[in-house]
């Protein structure tokens, strides 16, 4: 289905719904004298099975909506960043650059976005870190010290570690413990251990999210926000 077809479904459903409409505001004016009860749960029903067959449809059309307002908020920070680099972004504007479910922007639905939007997103962020002002971006979010923010999995893991956040390219904690304190992870997230704890803290991982072999969900809180699939694929208790 192309953008074409996704405006077509739509303008179907809308006609649907407001051949209903007329005939139901006329039953409306008639309620109280009980009169076409039959007709009105009869236009009920075509109504309930209209918004039904075009549930798939309403879902999409709300996903596109919060995404098309993530997209226009880059958009103009982009905007923002050319027409002075050292321009100083706001707490909100570094949210909406670092906080985002980036790799649901794509795929073959007409309601996702192309990877080059994708591409552009994560193009902003590394200029910002080529810059150096990457730790102190997250130092504004999170409330944290520059300090706190880490490439390095050691950083993470090493003893009384209270990084905040890691923005390497991966993190695997098969036989380690996250830090209490960890709040952001940029890239994928993942462990083979069969019981798996996250910080209650942790609200994001930017990547996949690989807890493929943890049996049981007692005490796992997953955060708030992840760019990719979560796997829990040996789960059994829950």
């Amino acid at each position: 289905m192309d953008q074409k077809e996704a405006c077509a479904e739509v303008k179907k459903m809308l006609e649907e719904i407001d051949k209903l409409a007329p005939r139901f505001i006329e039953l409306h004016k008639d309620l109280d004298s009980l009169d076409n009860l039959d007709e009105i749960g009869a236009l009920f029903l075509q109504l309930k099975k209209t918004l039904q067959d075009n549930s798939e449809l309403r879902q999409n059309l709300k996903t596109w909506e919060r995404r098309s307002k993530k997209i226009q908020r880059i958009d103009e920070i982009a905007k923002k960043l050319k027409r002075n680099k050292e321009a100083n972004l706001s707490i909100d504007e570094l949210h909406a650059l670092y906080k985002q479910a980036v790799r649901g922007f794509y795929g073959s639905s007409p309601f996702n976005f192309s990877t080059q939007k994708h591409a552009e997103t994560i193009s902003l962020i590394q200029k910002r870190q080529i810059e150096g002002k990457t730790k102190e971006d997250y130092a504004r979010i999170y409330g944290c010290r520059p300090e706190q923010n880490t490439s390095k999995p050691d950083d993470v893991f090493k003893e009384n570690s209270n990084i905040v956040v890691f923005i390497g390219e991966e993190l695997n904690f098969t036989d380690q413990k996250l830090p209490e304190t960890l709040k952001h992870v940029s890239c994928d997230l993942q462990s083979a251990s069969k019981n798996v704890k996250l910080p209650k803290k942790l609200e994001y991982v930017g990547g996949y999210l690989d807890l493929g072999s943890t049996t049981s969900a007692e005490g796992l809180i997953l955060p708030e926000t992840v760019g990719g699939y979560i796997n829990l694929y040996s789960l059994k208790e829950i």
